[in-house]
C-alpha cells in the first residue's frame, strides 16, 4: 500500500459531523437530527420533540358539552317516546275491546239476540259471569288472559273493590253481584242498560236495550274502560268531583262517574253495540244513547256544571252542547 492510500483511508476514518431537519410524518412533531458517522456507526439523537402523536384523554369541559349534548337530546326523545307508548296501549286497550264485544257477539248468537239479563237476576247473570264459558278460566290455555281482562293502562288493582283511573275493581274481594267468584278482575265495564232486564219492580225494562240488533247501535255503548263491572250513566249526572274518584266515595256524582276516567289522555275507549270501537271524550260521555229513554235533547240542552268539585274537567275538550 502506497503512502497516498494510508492517507485516503485516515481521512474516511475521520469523524465526519452532518446536521439534517427531516419532514416527521406524524402531525405536531418537529425535531432535529444530528447525524455522526464514524467508521460503521450512526446514532440518531432527537434534539426536541417526539416521533410520534401525544396521547392524551377529554378535557373536563368536553366531557361536560358531551353530557350536555345528551341530555339536549333525551329531553327531546323522551316526550316522543312517552307519546307512542300511550299510542300502543290505546292500541292494545281498543283490541281487547274488540275482543270483548266479539264474545258478546257469541252470546247473543246463542240467545237468539238478547244480551245477559244483568245483576238484578243474581249471581251468573252479570256480564263479566254470563261471557264465562265463552272466555274461559285463567288456567284454561284457551282462556281470555289478564292482559285481555285489562286495559294496559289499569292492570293492578287496589284495596278495595271498586277500581279507579289507573286501578282495576276487584281482585281478592268478592260481591255476590258480579259473580260470586272470588278473584275476578277488570278495568273494563258494561253499559247496564244493555241487559236483558224484564223488569224487576222498578220497571226499568222500557229502558233497557235487551237485544244486539237495535237501530242506532253506533251511538249505544256496550263495553268500555271504567272504574267499576258495569254502570248505568244518565244525562242529569253530575261530573266527579276530583279526576279518579271511586264507587261509593259519594264523589263520583253518579254512575256517570265511574265511566268519567281520564285513563287514556283525558278520554277513554268504548265498545258500542254494533261492536265498533273508538275513543271517547269525556265530556262526550253525557251525550251517548245509554239507554232506550235517554233524553239527548234534555243532555243537549243542560250542559254539566264542569266546574263541579275541583273544575278538573273544565279544560277538557268540549262536546257538542246546545249553548244559548
Amino acid at each position: 500500500m502506497t503512502r497516498k492510500d494510508k492517507q485516503d483511508r485516515r481521512k474516511k476514518r475521520r469523524i465526519l459531523y452532518a446536521s439534517a431537519e427531516p419532514t416527521c410524518k406524524y402531525k405536531n412533531c418537529e425535531f432535529t437530527v444530528s447525524l455522526y458517522v464514524q467508521t460503521k456507526k450512526i446514532h440518531f439523537i432527537r434534539k426536541k420533540g417526539v416521533g410520534m402523536k401525544n396521547r392524551r384523554g377529554f378535557t373536563l369541559i368536553e366531557l361536560l358539552v358531551v353530557i350536555a349534548i345528551i341530555a339536549l337530546l333525551m329531553s327531546i326523545l323522551m316526550p316522543a317516546l312517552a307519546r307512542v307508548r300511550r299510542q300502543a296501549k290505546d292500541v292494545i286497550c281498543q283490541s281487547n275491546e274488540k275482543q270483548w264485544a266479539t264474545i258478546f257477539t257469541m252470546f247473543t248468537g246463542d240467545h237468539n239476540g238478547y244480551f245477559p239479563k244483568g245483576w238484578a237476576y243474581g249471581a251468573g247473570e252479570t256480564w263479566f259471569a254470563a261471557l264465562r264459558p265463552y272466555y274461559g278460566e285463567d288456567r284454561d290455555e284457551k282462556s281470555l288472559r289478564t292482559a285481555e281482562k285489562c286495559c294496559p293502562e289499569a292492570t293492578k288493582y287496589g284495596n278495595d273493590m271498586p277500581g279507579s283511573t289507573f286501578e282495576a275493581w276487584g281482585g281478592p274481594y268478592n260481591y255476590a253481584f258480579i259473580d260470586g267468584k272470588p278473584g275476578d278482575f277488570g278495568s273494563y265495564g258494561s253499559n247496564s242498560f244493555i241487559y236483558n232486564h224484564a223488569g224487576k219492580g222498578d220497571n226499568w225494562s222500557d229502558a233497557h236495550w235487551r237485544r244486539d240488533d237495535v237501530k242506532n247501535g253506533g251511538e249505544i255503548p256496550m263495553i268500555s274502560d271504567m272504574s267499576w263491572v258495569t254502570a248505568g250513566p244518565w244525562w242529569n249526572h253530575t261530573p266527579p268531583e276530583y279526576e279518579g274518584a271511586k264507587q261509593w266515595s259519594g264523589a263520583e256524582g253518579g254512575n256517570m262517574g265511574l265511566v268519567c276516567i281520564p285513563r287514556h289522555n283525558n278520554a277513554i275507549n268504548m265498545a258500542f253495540v254494533d261492536r265498533s270501537v273508538r275513543r271517547v271524550e269525556l265530556k262526550e260521555l253525557w251525550l251517548l244513547r245509554w239507554a232506550r229513554t235517554y233524553d239527548l235533547a234534555q243532555a243537549r240542552q243542560n250542559e254539566p256544571d264542569w266546574t263541579t268539585g275541583t273544575g278538573w274537567m273544565v279544560p277538557l275538550p268540549d262536546a257538542d252542547f246546545i249553548r244559548e
